[in-house]
């Protein structure tokens, strides 16, 4: 976490129980990792919240990318506007004020 330039957590007291870490150039992109939510606290939009929060500092950016590691998550990074892309493991978010 050390070299990441943004980490936003979750806590419950002194447990954590979410997790997401983004690595940006300040200038063109940004590739989100780790966007982890404990199991037994899914379902209550720490995801969201996570999310919301990091994509607040990506506005002026051109792409936001993120590799699922998991097909299931999917639907989940479409609702914050991520689309797939032919042969392309990344989802890629296009920044509307950027648009070619």
């Amino acid at each position: 976490m050390r070299n990441s330039t943004h980490v936003i957590s979750a806590w419950d007291g002194d447990r954590l129980i979410g997790l997401l870490r983004a690595l940006d150039d300040g200038a063109t992109i940004a590739l989100l990792h780790y966007v982890l939510v404990d199991p037994k606290y899914q379902g209550r939009h720490i995801g969201y919240e996570l999310m919301k929060r990091i994509m607040k500092n990506f506005t002026d950016l051109l792409h936001v990318k993120v590799i699922p590691s998991d097909p299931r998550t999917i639907t989940f990074y479409e609702r914050y506007g991520f689309r797939q892309y032919d042969n392309c493991p990344a989802m890629v978010r296009k920044n509307m004020q950027n648009k070619d």
